[in-house]
């Protein structure tokens, strides 16, 4: 689920207030860290959670209309294939998506039935909605393309939804559009003869142990990395420089100097790609010329080690 790229950000995202933080308490900021990971499979739950409330709304809403005074033909014999719909039924099954429900207690709440009313009906007065309705039959396929443009069109750009997310949890704001991208190619693995699968949090499992090393080890090699950046920017005093630009530099070096199976190119890519996000439009070009002349200097000093196949320097 989550990729290296992201969980550098985390790990930037939390190192940022600790070097501006008088107290600095590593183990209170470290479970921030681990906390702001967790919440984004939070979210991830509760978007997928969101379908089969939605399912769920519509089934009630069709056993409502049978109860009535005076129901009409289609309100006894309504057609069922959207309630139907072999992608809900196994999100609406999931034994996996219960588990994580009740271990991370999350999920939406009676108070909340408004808003998936108005989802409800956004998707039964869609064009996507009346296409897939007037298919003589479907395949499983069908079902799938259709519940991922869906998706695509009516949640997860949903300014209403993206309010809701906002209000009930202030983290979810930057993890929306990565959830969104999940439920996506969670919807596109579903195999017809399988139960839901759902993503694990990291992609490999020594990733976990990435992000804290990462986290501590710029912490910890903050005075020999500053050395090394003061190095190399003889023309500027260090306090002109953003904090950002310093600590993006900083954790470059951290991870060229501590992660042998990373190679430097990769590493220095990778930083560089968030400095477009997150520094001025300027500061890529300088943090590289900064870090390229740095990463030289190791490497005649051979204090640049990396192992595997391809990476020995």
């Amino acid at each position: 689920m989550l990729n290296r790229r992201y969980l550098r950000i985390k790990v930037l995202q939390i190192l940022y207030p600790f070097f501006q933080d008088e107290e600095k308490n590593i183990n209170a900021r470290e479970r921030e860290l681990l906390t702001s990971i967790d919440k984004i499979y939070e979210l991830y739950i509760y978007l997928l959670l969101l379908l089969k409330e939605i399912r769920y709304y519509g089934t009630n809403l069709g056993e409502g209309r049978k109860k009535k005074h005076l129901p009409t033909a289609h309100d006894l014999n309504p057609d069922l294939r959207f309630i139907n719909n072999r992608v809900l039924v196994k999100i609406a099954d999931s034994t996996a998506l219960y588990k994580e429900k009740d271990k991370r207690k999350v999920g939406w709440q009676a108070d909340e039935d408004s808003i998936i009313k108005k989802f409800y009906q956004n998707i039964i007065a869609s064009k996507e909605y009346a296409a897939f309705m007037a298919l003589p039959a479907s395949t499983f396929e069908d079902e799938k393309q259709f519940m991922v443009t869906l998706y695509k069109k009516h949640l997860s750009e949903n300014d209403d939804l993206k309010q809701h997310l906002i209000e009930k949890n202030i983290h979810w704001a930057s993890d929306y559009m990565l959830a969104n991208i999940c439920i996506v190619k969670t919807i596109e693995g579903m195999q017809e003869d399988k139960d839901l699968e759902l993503m694990p949090l990291y992609k490999a499992d020594d990733d976990q142990d990435f992000t804290l090393e990462l986290f501590r080890k710029t912490i910890l090699d903050d005075t020999a990395n500053m050395k090394l950046i003061e190095g190399k920017i003889a023309n500027w005093e260090p306090e002109r420089i953003a904090s950002m630009d310093m600590l993006l530099m900083k954790m470059a070096l951290t991870e060229v100097m501590n992660f042998p199976g990373i190679p430097v190119k990769v590493t220095l890519n990778e930083y560089i790609e968030i400095s477009k996000l997150y520094s001025s439009p300027k500061s890529n070009t300088f943090i590289n010329g900064i870090l390229d002349a740095i990463v030289k200097e190791l490497r005649s000093q051979k204090k640049v080690v990396k192992v595997g196949r391809g990476l020995i320097e």
